[in-house]
């Protein structure tokens, strides 16, 4: 069965109901809330529910005065520096 829940698609189980479906989509938004969740299959073993996300994985990177990098990896400065640009894109 087949369910899509807040733009994010859901491959479940027979037995597995739509209800029971979103508890476990909104439990995987909040341990992972800085990840894209593309899509999330539930399956059983058993009498378990087996959870398997699928995230995007794509990092943002940015250019700054010449350095390609994340932005948690930046200095204090560089952060200054990221934070005071214009974005010229609307």
């Amino acid at each position: 069965m087949t369910y899509e829940l807040h733009g994010i698609k859901i491959n479940c189980a027979d037995g597995i109901s739509q209800e029971e479906a979103a508890i476990y989509l909104n439990n995987q938004l909040q341990v992972m809330p800085h990840k894209t969740l593309l899509s999330l299959d539930l399956g059983l073993d058993g009498n378990n529910v087996v959870v398997k996300p699928h995230y995007d994985t794509i990092v943002r990177v940015r250019r700054i005065t010449g350095y390609l990098s994340t932005l948690p990896r930046f200095n204090d400065a560089k952060k200054k520096e990221a934070a005071d640009r214009v974005s010229h894109i609307q």
